[in-house]
């Protein structure tokens, strides 16, 4: 077998291989002929170091049919992989709107629940206003009803001990019956009513913050139970 026959095996052989394989192929063994020519070797030296061209061909075709179906494999895998990607980014994309629209849905649920639980507190707060000033306002007048009696009374006191020791308030002295009071039991009237008129202004001021602050839980619990 000469270098003609040799090469016409491979290109017969391998003759369904992509053309620029079959080039790269056929440069490799010529370019390794003729440099074991230049060392001085015969045809015959190089074919028999090669080898046998058909069992050459062999080996590239049997090479050539494990790359072709790992490439197809990999194709495959490849667009499989594309194919679940793509059902991946549908079911996001299906899955933001319904999270969007059950989002929008919650907020225009809640503005519109805000909107009634105001209204009602503010129906509810015009119903039972007038009933809470009438309130306020008779427990006041209770208030300074009790404590403008003892207040009267500790006026009338000091009056008559300044009139006993002969002051006259605004040109008016003070008239022979009350003049006639011992001095310590006018003295004692004056104390007593000074103290009662005390106890009963802490009294107020303390019914006042109770008052305040019965309102103040109202209007908490109220809220509390709106969810205000």
């Amino acid at each position: 077998m000469n270098k003609m026959e040799f090469f016409k095996i491979l290109e017969e052989g391998l003759i369904d291989f992509p053309a620029h394989e079959l080039q790269e192929i056929l440069y490799d063994y010529k370019e390794h002929f003729s440099n074991a020519q230049s060392d001085g070797k015969t045809e015959e030296e190089i074919i028999e170091e090669l080898g046998d061209p058909y069992t050459i061909v062999n080996q590239y075709r049997s090479n050539y049919i494990q790359v072709s179906t790992t490439n197809t494999e990999y194709e495959d895998t490849y667009e499989e992989k594309e194919a679940n990607n793509e059902t991946y980014t549908n079911y996001n994309d299906d899955s933001n709107k319904k999270y969007s629209n059950n989002s929008t849905n919650s907020s225009s649920n809640s503005l519109i629940n805000i909107i009634l639980k105001i209204c009602m507190i503010v129906g509810l707060l015009i119903l039972f206003f007038p009933i809470v000033i009438a309130g306020l306002a008779t427990v006041l007048g209770l208030g300074t009803g009790l404590l403008a009696i003892p207040f009267a009374f500790s006026i009338s006191g000091i009056l008559m001990l300044l009139g006993k020791f002969g002051f006259t308030i605004l040109g008016f002295g003070v008239p022979a019956f009350f003049a006639d009071f011992p001095t310590s039991v006018t003295l004692l009237i004056t104390i007593g009513s000074i103290s009662a008129t005390l106890i009963c202004f802490i009294l107020l001021i303390y019914l006042i913050k109770f008052i305040i602050l019965i309102i103040k839980k109202l209007m908490n619990k109220l809220s509390n139970k709106e969810g205000i």
